[in-house]
């Protein structure tokens, strides 16, 4: 199998490593010439240099390679991509060579590039998480399209991705562009898990007065059985760091968290499409706010410090909450794949979505199972439903800020308990007449029931 790929960056040279430690013969390019030696050390301390190629330009790249080809870009989003494809063009790629978005791209140019390309060449998406180490020695691979390319090398992918019950975590989830929204949602439900961990935290370590230790030791716990997932495991080993004078590692950080794009276009393409995901934008939010100080608006409307208050937390309850919480952030996510999909006609497989979940990625929990045999058995956690209800009360008691918490409470009681909607919708057709519906089904304007003083209106 011979691929080549186009950025050796921190995920692209570990990719690049992982494919030829898999038996792939690649091409590699990168406009920087330290990445491409550097790559080319590594190769050959692991043995494995027979099978790369370093080369100086696209044009050597595209000539070494047999056609049809496959060239994977590991470039970063946007007018980069456009550039890359462009030079790839003038280099002589031809209309049955694929090439494939590997990056963090919007969707929506994925969308576009493959009308623009395409009779140029094959526009393919892939969404890639796990990180350095994923990447290396085995990354979640959500791809999409249905070009004839991907035959060529599905089998090379299968094998240098993750795999969970030896099933590989390499999936073609979907037609088009999917792949990269299925990633989009996955950084998506990233963003709110993160958030939940850390207000987790922050209720044992402010509202409860733990110390670090401690809340990683219950972390750990937890980590141990049915709760078991990548991102709770190392907030554990991240809170038991200490520097040589025995402080927390965690008190010495700047509390002004980054973001680099993917979970703001999850709550746009929510907002969008109409669907509710409101622990996800919520932990969007969350990042937004920890950076408020620095603008000119919190600048000029500074508010006091409040104090807080202690609460008593029952911890099984608040592993209860947690866990349900955590439930309903994929669920949430995968609300939002099912919505997206109908309306741009993608067909996305949700079982082969969370298969590619299931190892390598960041999102990669034990308790996907759960959700994996059946999404709808959230239904029957009458026990964790209550504890969310109650956690999320001694949360919001002690004066601390909980947006992932409170979202997932209100989400889940707006489901399954009497909304206010029917009030909000009479004051739309009182100012505007909009309209109504009433319980039999009939549309009709407030006046049509009922006489409306026209001084008060």
């Amino acid at each position: 199998m011979q691929v080549a790929l186009v950025g050796l960056g921190v995920m692209g040279k570990n990719l690049a490593l992982n494919l030829i430690e898999k038996g792939v013969t690649l091409v590699a390019y990168d406009k920087n010439p330290d990445a491409g030696e550097d790559l080319l050390r590594l190769a050959k301390s692991e043995g494995t240099a027979e099978r790369l190629h370093i080369v100086s330009d696209i044009g050597d790249m595209v000539r070494r390679l047999q056609a049809p080809r496959s060239i994977l870009l590991l470039v970063p989003a946007g007018e980069l991509v456009d550039r890359v494809c462009t030079e790839l063009v003038d280099a002589g790629v031809e209309i049955n060579d694929m090439i494939i978005d590997c990056g963090n791209s919007n969707y929506k140019d994925g969308i576009s590039r493959k009308l623009k390309y395409q009779n140029k060449f094959e526009f393919a998406t892939m969404g890639i998480s796990g990180g350095a180490e994923g990447a290396r020695h085995g990354p979640a691979m959500m791809a999409s399209g249905s070009e004839g390319g991907w035959e060529r090398i599905e089998p090379s992918f299968e094998k240098i991705a993750a795999s969970f019950n030896n099933e590989s975590c390499f999936a073609r989830v979907g037609h088009s562009a999917s792949g990269h929204f299925v990633k989009m949602v996955h950084n998506g439900i990233e963003y709110a898990l993160m958030q939940l961990i850390a207000e987790v935290y922050q209720l044992l370590r402010l509202g409860c007065g733990k110390t670090p230790k401690e809340i990683a030791a219950i972390f750990e716990t937890w980590s141990e059985g049915d709760l078991h997932s990548y991102l709770l495991s190392i907030s554990s080993h991240i809170l038991r760091l200490e520097t040589k004078s025995n402080e927390a590692l965690v008190d010495l950080i700047d509390n002004r968290v980054g973001a680099k794009g993917t979970g703001l276009w999850t709550a746009q393409n929510a907002l969008e499409l109409g669907i509710a995901v409101p622990s996800l934008v919520a932990a969007v939010q969350a990042r937004h706010l920890t950076n408020t100080k620095e603008t000119h608006a919190a600048k000029e409307m500074k508010y006091a410090a409040k104090s807080t208050n202690k609460v008593k937390v029952d911890l099984e309850e608040l592993k209860d909450a947690f866990h349900l919480a955590s439930l309903l952030a994929y669920r949430q996510g995968l609300a939002l794949i099912k919505g997206a999909s109908r309306s741009h006609q993608w067909k996305v497989d949700l079982a082969k979505t969370l298969q590619t979940w299931r190892a390598g990625c960041i999102i990669r929990a034990d308790y996907l199972d759960q959700i994996a045999k059946n999404v709808e058995f959230v239904d029957t956690l009458t026990t964790e439903s209550d504890a969310l209800r109650k956690v999320s009360g001694l949360a919001i008691a002690s004066g601390l800020a909980f947006p992932v918490l409170t979202a997932s409470q209100t989400y889940l009681a707006t489901l399954t308990t009497p909304s206010n909607g029917h009030l909000v919708q009479a004051q739309r057709d009182y100012f505007g007449e909009h309209g109504i519906k009433t319980h039999n089904d009939g549309t009709c304007h407030l006046t049509d029931l009922v006489e409306i003083d026209a001084k008060v209106r």
